[in-house]
C-alpha cells in the first residue's frame, strides 16, 4: 500500500493536508488534519500523524507532484523538506 501526502496551501501562511492512499482518500471525502501557520508545521504534523506505519510517503503540492521521502524525515526535519520543495516547484533547485 502507497502512501500519498497532499499538502495544500488554503491562503497565504495557512497550510493543511490530507492522506490517501494507493490515490484514494481513506474516507471516501476530502480530510484535512488541521490548518497550520507555516509549510513547517503542517509537515511536521503530518509526518507525527501517519507515525511509524509507513516508512516512506510520496507527497504532491497543490497537486503537483513534489516527490518522496522517508517518514522520519518528516518529524525530523520539516523545515529542510518544506525549502527544497517550495524550491523545486519555483525552479530554484
Amino acid at each position: 500500500m502507497n502512501l500519498l501526502l497532499d499538502i495544500h496551501q488554503l491562503r497565504p501562511n495557512r497550510y493543511a493536508y490530507s492522506i490517501k492512499t494507493d490515490g484514494r482518500q481513506a474516507d471516501g471525502a476530502e480530510y484535512y488534519e488541521s490548518a497550520f501557520d507555516s509549510l513547517e508545521t503542517c509537515l511536521r504534523d503530518a509526518g507525527d500523524s501517519i507515525g511509524h506505519y509507513f516508512p516512506s510517503v510520496h507527497m504532491r503540492y497543490e497537486g503537483r507532484v513534489v516527490g518522496a521521502c522517508a517518514t522520519e524525515s518528516l518529524r525530523r526535519n520539516p523545515k529542510g523538506l518544506a525549502e527544497r520543495f517550495l524550491a523545486a516547484l519555483t525552479g530554484r533547485a
